[in-house]
């Protein structure tokens, strides 16, 4: 093979190569991007969050600014040192601004409507998404006996 078409065939692989490389890094970003729209693209929310410590001490973020479809999880890891825990069912909570839960202590999470006064959550806080002007409160309390009291 002449060295010409060598140096030919050389150009071409490394133009070959480039142009993969920037037809991915492309669509990389393209993703991105899409996602990044995707998230601002929600309206603005302004909610409620409280920490019962369980000792005395309560700890209030009002008006927290969220974006609409954010999960409670969110919003708290927001705010609060959060260790969680995935399972298929949802996120399981096991520390909030490292107060770790106990065999007979857990970080319970609340809901409050005029209606009903505090609610326990539903189901996960990784699956509940709160609204706008929502009041949500965790709470570190005895778990040890059923029904868990509301919280004060």
């Amino acid at each position: 093979m002449s060295v010409k078409r060598r140096t030919f065939t050389f150009v071409v692989l490394a133009l070959l190569v480039w142009a993969l490389v920037a037809s991915l890094t492309s669509a990389y970003y393209f993703y991105l991007y899409s996602n990044l729209f995707q998230k601002t693209r929600k309206p603005i929310i302004h909610l409620n969050l409280g920490f019962n410590y369980g000792n005395g001490t309560v700890q209030w973020f009002n008006q927290t600014e969220a974006r609409g479809g954010d999960t409670l999880l969110d919003i708290t890891m927001q705010v609060a040192k959060v260790n969680h825990t995935i399972f298929s069912y949802g996120a399981f909570v096991n520390s909030i601004n490292n107060v770790n839960n106990t065999a007979s202590k857990a970080w319970i999470w609340w809901t409050w409507t005029q209606q009903f006064g505090w609610s326990q959550g539903p189901i996960a806080s990784d699956r509940y998404a709160l609204g706008d002007d929502e009041t949500a409160y965790w709470y570190y309390q005895d778990v040890s006996a059923w029904p868990y009291s509301t919280p004060p």
